[in-house]
């Protein structure tokens, strides 16, 4: 007859207790994920299902049902990866306290999950899933520091875009670097769009075969008081009702540099041919110096590719190897800003202009650049007319043109490291549209006519 004691394992007082580990429940697990299903919108429905991309953005409005989705794309992954650690990510550690602990417990509850919590020195959930046990970490994004040296199988994001953009990106960059363990390693994340930052650029343009977004919209939930989006739509600005409730990546400054702008109507495929001049606006900085090239078709602009070089030397000989032909005919024109008549980002002894010019090139000098607000004028007519078209190839300029914005002072905003400050793109697209479709200046006054 055995006893109590023939069925435990000797050890010592001082040894960690062994967990019971229960046998997978293949028939446990269906029902859970029956279950989940059935509480979530389509939308959520196809968060949920995708196993196949590394990195899953689930964007939408308010109450477009995103922490909701997270949690429960929590539970399928840890169904996917048992006996594994996962990781759920706040912007800020205050953040893990007031929304993630909450939404999580409200899943758990509701669909009857077993689970331990540890509220210190870091929250921590232990999942009791039907596969086997899986850890969750909750971490702070903004510390991503902390998340170093551990190895995860998959990380769920909220609200990546309240992030400073720099912020997310190195806190992304980590995220994918410690997801190598287990079966299915995936970045969800859901969140708001907050204008062109994290999400706008890793979805849309650095966009791949690894990545996925699903666009929600709050009146996609029918879940909410009749009166939520109403109320919303009367007292938001249209920006912030794109953004929103409509879950569109859209500038959220307070006044955009060409609000006109918009890709799909002022979209070019076209390119130079053997009869075009090809011009080439120049905007000249140390080590960074950009340049947008276009072609006229009638009063119409194409701005058809860019390119960065490191100096005025290297513009002088790239743009001859780019255009050979063109250079040979006398169709290459460049016009750079008219600081290069005084200094050079290459010798200290000659000017940008003398280099370009002893490199063979017609170059357009200018007198004095354009003051800013007439050479942001000349490209908004331009825009608003329909004459100033820009293709695939510039992709700066794209990007200028649909995030540049003024600051608090009114001036046009400066900054950023590269060709993280959007002035370069376009101050080379303006010399160039400035000189050649300037404003016609009106002035009164000057009629030699006299009473006598």
């Amino acid at each position: 007859m055995s006893t109590i004691l023939d069925l435990c394992p000797g050890g010592s007082l001082l040894q960690d207790p062994i967990p019971l580990v229960s046998p997978p429940d293949p028939s446990a697990a269906d029902d859970l994920k029956a279950r989940i299903l059935a509480d979530c919108l389509p939308a959520q429905r196809e968060f949920l299902a995708d196993e196949k991309h590394r990195l899953l953005l689930y964007c939408g409005g308010f109450g477009a049902g995103k922490s909701f989705a997270l949690c429960a794309k929590a539970l399928m992954l840890g169904m996917k990866n048992p006996g594994t650690t996962m990781m759920v990510a706040e912007p800020s550690f205050p953040m893990i306290r007031t929304v993630l602990i909450p939404a999580m417990d409200e899943a758990l509850e509701r669909w009857g999950v077993d689970y331990d919590f540890r509220a210190s020195p870091q929250p921590e959930y232990l999942l009791r899933l039907p596969t086997g046990d899986v850890k969750i970490l909750c971490q702070s994004a903004s510390n991503f520091q902390k998340v170093r040296g551990q190895n995860i199988s998959a990380v769920l994001w909220d609200e990546a875009d309240t992030l400073p953009t720099e912020v997310a990106q190195k806190a992304g960059e980590m995220f994918l670097a410690r997801m190598r363990t287990g079966n299915v390693n995936q970045l969800a994340i859901a969140s708001t769009p907050e204008g062109f930052r994290y999400c706008y650029r890793q979805f849309r343009e650095l966009e791949g075969p690894d990545k996925r977004l699903i666009k929600v919209k709050t009146k996609d939930n029918p879940n909410l008081p009749a009166d939520f989006v109403p109320s919303l739509e009367r007292n938001y600005p249209p920006q912030l009702v794109a953004a929103y409730l409509n879950g569109d990546f859209v500038n959220l400054a307070n006044c955009a540099l060409y609000p006109d702008f918009d890709r799909s109507l002022h979209y070019t495929d076209v390119l130079p041919t053997e009869g075009d001049t090809i011009f080439v606006g120049i905007d000249i900085n140390i080590g960074n110096s950009v340049t947008q090239h276009c072609v006229r078709r009638g009063d119409q602009f194409h701005f058809f590719a860019e390119a960065v070089y490191r100096d005025t030397q290297q513009i002088a000989e790239g743009l001859k190897e780019l255009y050979p032909e063109h250079f040979r005919r006398g169709q290459l024109t460049l016009i750079p800003d008219a600081a290069s008549k005084q200094r050079s980002t290459a010798a200290a002894q000659e000017s940008d202009l003398s280099i370009l010019k002893k490199a063979g090139h017609h170059v357009i000098q200018q007198q004095s650049n354009p003051l800013i607000q007439d050479r942001i004028n000349s490209v908004n007519v331009c825009v608003s007319q329909g004459r100033l078209l820009v293709g695939n190839g510039c992709k700066h300029l794209l990007r200028t043109l649909a995030q540049h914005s003024y600051d608090e002072k009114g001036r046009p905003e400066k900054g950023g490291v590269g060709m993280e400050d959007l002035s370069h793109a376009g101050d080379a697209m303006g010399y160039c549209v400035y000189r050649l479709a300037a404003l016609r200046q009106w002035r009164t006054g000057g009629s030699s006519f006299r009473f006598s």
